[in-house]
């Protein structure tokens, strides 16, 4: 029951994010800062963004949902190592780039 809750308020915010992004897309078209002729790209590119992120975030959620305590656990660790060499690595290049 978490695992739909979780899908279902992530396609809320998806359609709220898509929604603002095809009104920005109706405005400047109104004010001539998106030509006619681009709208129909732009358009498909919000839905089609909005589907894929809807998908991702269904398959992921059923994939964690049918992960065992230790494959989450291993999972999560790996996450936590790969950030904490990703911030090392950014912390040694503001260091060299002081010199």
């Amino acid at each position: 029951m978490v695992a739909s809750s979780i899908v279902a308020g992530a396609q809320t915010i998806i359609g709220s994010f898509a929604l603002i992004a095809l009104i920005v897309v109706a405005l400047g078209t109104m004010v001539g800062v998106v030509k006619p002729s681009e709208v129909v790209d732009r358009v498909g590119v919000i839905v089609g963004l909005t589907i894929v992120a809807s998908l991702l975030v269904s398959v992921f959620v059923g994939l964690w949902g049918t992960m065992s305590v230790w494959q989450e656990v291993v999972l999560a660790a790996l996450g936590l190592v790969v950030w904490q060499m990703r911030r090392e690595r950014r912390s040694s290049r503001r260091s060299r780039g002081d010199e």
